[in-house]
């Protein structure tokens, strides 16, 4: 039986002129076994409310935006509203998202029902312009609740089968032991192949990025990640940091987690302060732009690094063979 992960949807809309709308993503998110998150307790206006905005998409296993015909609120250093400001940060912070956007007849619908309190009065240039960027991306379009609820419900059952979000499982479900077993036979297969490569590789002392490996080992070692505690990937980090019998988290240990995902076809969130640093090692290479999300592969430096250090602790430890990313 596979285990029913639960993702945290973050919700982001322009509010009075919505409140149908929110509560039919709402009531989708629920129905769809997932956790809705938005911001109505509180009155965005500030710049510490902007962080505790950040804080919740980060939190959030995906950014879901509502677009009606309001801009919103204006934030006042950027001049921009705040439901633009969280969608660039959630894609600049690589967060999974999708968008659903009112279909222009639809919203001249609204108006005769309304009246203008749900058109963009003050700045409908900004949201001309934020529209176009939103829809420049894969968009749905919706001209009733329903239509969200039926987009929501379409899109979260990808989500829910995207391995790289990891969500809130519940303690109580049972774990899925043919998938485990699955997982470290394929992890064992590619540890013999790894051992296979690492004697192919020349007696000559190798050198990473101008680095022996055991430079490398320390200088990545020592280079420590600011994340909260509560952090998912801090979390994971400090598993491996244990495994690999080192103290408390560095860059070398988020360099562990995230060589799985670069190897795969997968898109991941990434923490860019992690990225940059690993670029600035040499050790992955920026690959391209998809329509949402940056991409990055392992060099050949951080390839036979990476082998290099798996084998090298998986001979100390057998559970580091077998640990799962």
């Amino acid at each position: 039986m596979a285990q029913k992960k639960k993702l945290q949807v973050f919700i982001s809309s322009t509010y009075s002129d919505l409140h149908e709308e929110r509560q039919a993503a709402v009531e989708a998110i629920l129905t769809a076994g997932h956790i809705p998150a938005g911001m109505e307790l509180f009155a965005a206006g500030d710049e510490s409310q902007m962080n505790v905005i950040k804080h919740w998409i980060d939190e959030s296993d995906v950014y879901m935006l509502i677009l009606g015909g309001r801009y919103g609120s204006i934030e006042p250093k950027s001049k921009q509203s705040y439901i633009e400001l969280e969608y660039q940060y959630a894609v600049e912070k690589g967060k999974p998202l999708f968008a659903v956007v009112i279909n222009e007849d639809y919203l001249e619908k609204k108006v005769k029902k309304f009246g203008s309190s749900v058109l963009e009065k003050d700045h409908p240039d900004k949201l001309k312009d934020f529209r176009e960027l939103v829809c420049s991306k894969m968009v749905k379009f919706w001209s009733d609740p329903k239509d969200i609820k039926l987009s929501i419900m379409e899109t979260m059952t990808d989500f829910s089968n995207r391995t790289e979000l990891i969500g809130w499982i519940s303690g109580n479900e049972p774990v899925n032991t043919g998938m485990v077993a699955e997982e470290i036979a394929m992890l064992t297969k590619e540890n013999g192949e790894l051992r296979e490569r690492l004697r192919n590789i020349t007696s000559i002392q190798p050198t990473y990025s101008g680095l022996s490996y055991d430079e490398m080992y320390r200088a990545l070692a020592s280079i420590t990640i600011t994340l909260s505690t509560t952090d998912k990937l801090f979390l994971r980090a400090k598993e491996v940091a244990k495994l690999l019998g080192d103290q408390e988290p560095a860059l070398l240990h988020y360099f562990w987690i995230y060589s799985k995902w670069f190897q795969s076809k997968y898109m991941h969130n990434y923490n860019y302060q992690i990225i940059n640093q690993l670029q600035d090692f040499g050790l992955i290479k920026y690959r391209r732009d998809t329509i949402i999300f940056s991409q990055y592969d392992l060099t050949e430096n951080g390839q036979l690094f990476l082998i290099r250090l798996k084998i090298s602790k998986s001979n100390k430890d057998k559970k580091v063979e077998t640990f799962i990313l």
